[in-house]
């Protein structure tokens, strides 16, 4: 059996947090439940509780980062790290304890409230502009200890790409929760800072603020394949374009990184289910199961793994899918399950079908006793049967007209119709999701049946004897017809007629000269034109005027043709031919005549001929 039907989670390393949920805007909140004792002879943090979930230190459920002091150094006005243990600078902020040197930034990093002289263990900003706290991975919580809860100033996270997110404002007991604890005199108040998506850290930015403990969950670090998109259970997927995409697991020994073990990423997609009807579990042997292989790099030249991958698949709408990333550890094929971590079953619904809406056919028609009523057969479907709304609706008529449909709400009905002329009528729908179709018809009303017929979408044959074009034969066509039964419309004598300016046209040999002897491949050569166009209408004849240049033998018979119809009127004839199969001339030696054809557009004709006699040696 293959794994993948007994998994809906992956394997994880607790080491630190990068999977991402979706959560409100970053905010602070108070954070009450710290229980104290002492590690080590040191007055020191147990546990917090946040959210339902209790984080023990000893057990390892908490991180703490990296915190330093920074200062807006005032000649350069640049932000300026205060490095532990150098001489502390100058206040940068007015009215408040100059800097100390011995509460250092790392004393935040640690779990310790006091050592055992109970001296107090924090970090504090005192005279200085802010500390930051960056952890080894990203998170989207954070928890604060501070002594006093007194102070005013802001709380941003660093987001992964350095920047600040929006400044939340802290202020004496807001938002700073009591945790019932004492330090050296003053109670330690709790904050947890959550943010909307990941982040590296975060920034203090209230001078006096006296750091105890900064710290963050760990929690499952997803060294295989996560942060899907679509996001898992997400509904409403487009599938024209659709693009499956998720990072790729990260590296244990470093959780800002892709794994580097990892050669490529085996992509399974289900076959399509039914949203209302899903499997107990997707069957991943069915014939349909998609499975595409991937590498794991699009650049394997850049020397590092890329962090994310993506397909596009082609997908149904109406439909539930399963799908899950393998990556492959140098796997053998895509069920080498020892050389695989194993993905997480993930889950997307597509969009649904809109209703498709068909009018039906136009409508040619007459009215009868001042009106007429026409069938109506429009259909409408919607694979998932969610239509909410059908209606008919008239939105072009004849002046004065009225159209009345028995029922608007029917895709099949009839339609009344009291004039002549041209109606459009729309057939509308929409489904539950809103979304909506239309399609319309033409209704065209004559006064009788006959101008229907000739003017229907159909060319109209009129009946062979219908003398008076009533679209029928009857007797009053015979009647018609016996009138004229007798007319005789032949000539009775000869017709004349003015034919106007007669042209003949022009055509004269250029070459070869008449009488000459020729051999080899020679250009025969003639002057044409149609006096009446004159020699500037390109071809020098004019429409459908035409040269054509022919050779006779001495037999009479013709051995060579060719119609111009451009100027030039050349035809290139080699009298020293030999047929291939035969190996004799084409064109034995002896005398041919070249003759030339001019035609005009207007039908008149010219011939021109001229003799030559062949001798090739």
């Amino acid at each position: 059996m293959k794994r993948h039907s007994l998994a809906t989670t992956a394997p994880f390393v607790l080491v630190s947090v990068v999977l991402c949920s979706i959560a409100a805007a970053d905010q602070l909140a108070g954070l009450p439940d710290v229980v104290m004792g002492i590690v080590d002879g040191n007055e020191a943090m147990i546990s917090l509780k946040y959210g339902g979930t209790t984080y023990v230190v000893a057990n390892d459920d908490l991180a703490t980062g990296t915190t330093t002091r920074w200062y807006i150094d005032p000649t350069s006005g640049l932000e300026t790290h205060w490095v532990d243990g150098t001489a502390a600078p100058a206040a940068t902020v007015a009215g408040t304890s100059n800097p100390k040197v011995g509460d250092q930034g790392w004393k935040a990093d640690n779990y310790t409230f006091r050592v055992p002289s109970w001296s107090n263990d924090i970090c504090s900003i005192d005279g200085i502009d802010f500390l930051e706290t960056v952890f080894p991975f990203n998170t989207d919580t954070i928890f604060i200890l501070e002594r006093g809860g007194n102070d005013t100033g802001t709380i941003q996270a660093i987001r992964p790409d350095n920047t600040l997110g929006p400044a939340i404002s802290i202020s004496p007991n807001n938002p700073f929760a009591d945790t019932g604890i004492n330090v050296g005199g003053q109670q330690a108040f709790g904050l947890v800072l959550t943010t909307d998506s990941p982040v590296k850290g975060l920034r203090v930015t209230a001078s006096g603020f006296d750091a105890l403990i900064i710290c963050a969950p760990k929690r499952a670090l997803a060294t295989q394949a996560h942060d899907p998109n679509p996001a898992n259970g997400e509904k409403g997927v487009v599938v024209a374009g659709a693009t499956l995409s998720w990072k790729t697991g990260v590296n244990p020994a470093d959780p800002n990184q892709p794994n580097p073990a990892i050669t490529g990423h085996n992509l399974w997609l289900s076959i399509a289910y039914d949203p209302l009807n899903p499997p107990a579990a997707p069957d991943w042997e069915d014939p349909g199961v998609l499975i595409v292989p991937l590498g794991s790099d699009v650049d394997p030249a850049d020397g590092s793994v890329d962090p994310n991958a993506s397909y596009s698949p082609t997908l149904k709408k109406d439909s539930l899918y399963y799908w899950i990333v393998d990556e492959s550890l140098g796997a053998a094929h895509v069920k080498d399950w020892d050389n695989i971590i194993i993905g997480d079953v993930w889950t997307f619904e597509t969009e649904t079908s809109g209703p498709e809406v068909d009018a039906g056919d136009s409508i040619v028609t007459w009215l009868k006793a001042g009106t007429t009523t026409v069938e109506l057969n429009g259909t409408v479907e919607d694979s998932t049967g969610d239509v909410s709304v059908i209606q008919w609706s008239v939105l072009t008529s004849p002046f004065g007209a009225t159209a009345y449909i028995a029922n608007p709400a029917a895709a099949a009905t009839t339609a009344t119709l009291t004039e002549t002329g041209t109606y459009v009528l729309q057939l509308y729908a929409k489904d539950a999701t809103l979304k909506e179709d239309d399609d319309a018809i033409e209704i065209k009303v004559y006064a009788d049946s006959c101008e229907a017929a000739k003017n229907g979408p159909n060319a109209y044959t009129a009946p062979e004897f219908d003398f008076n074009d009533d679209c029928k034969e009857d007797f009053l066509d015979f009647a018609l017809f016996a009138q004229k039964w007798l007319e005789d419309a032949a000539l009775t004598e000869d017709k004349r007629y003015d034919a106007g300016p007669i042209s003949v046209p022009f055509v004269q040999f250029t070459n070869p000269a008449n009488g000459s002897v020729v051999s080899g491949e020679i250009i025969i050569n003639a002057i044409a034109y149609d006096p009446a166009v004159g020699t500037n209408d390109g071809d020098g004849m004019e429409g459908a005027g035409i040269v054509r240049f022919e050779i006779f033998d001495s037999t009479n018979a013709v051995v060579g043709t060719q119609n111009e119809n451009l100027a030039t009127f050349d035809m290139t004839w080699d009298t020293a031919a030999v047929d291939a199969g035969t190996s004799l001339p084409v064109y034995p030696n002896g005398v041919y005549r070249i003759r030339v054809t001019a035609e005009s557009d207007a039908g008149y004709v010219v011939i021109k001929e001229i003799s030559v006699t062949v001798n090739n040696a």
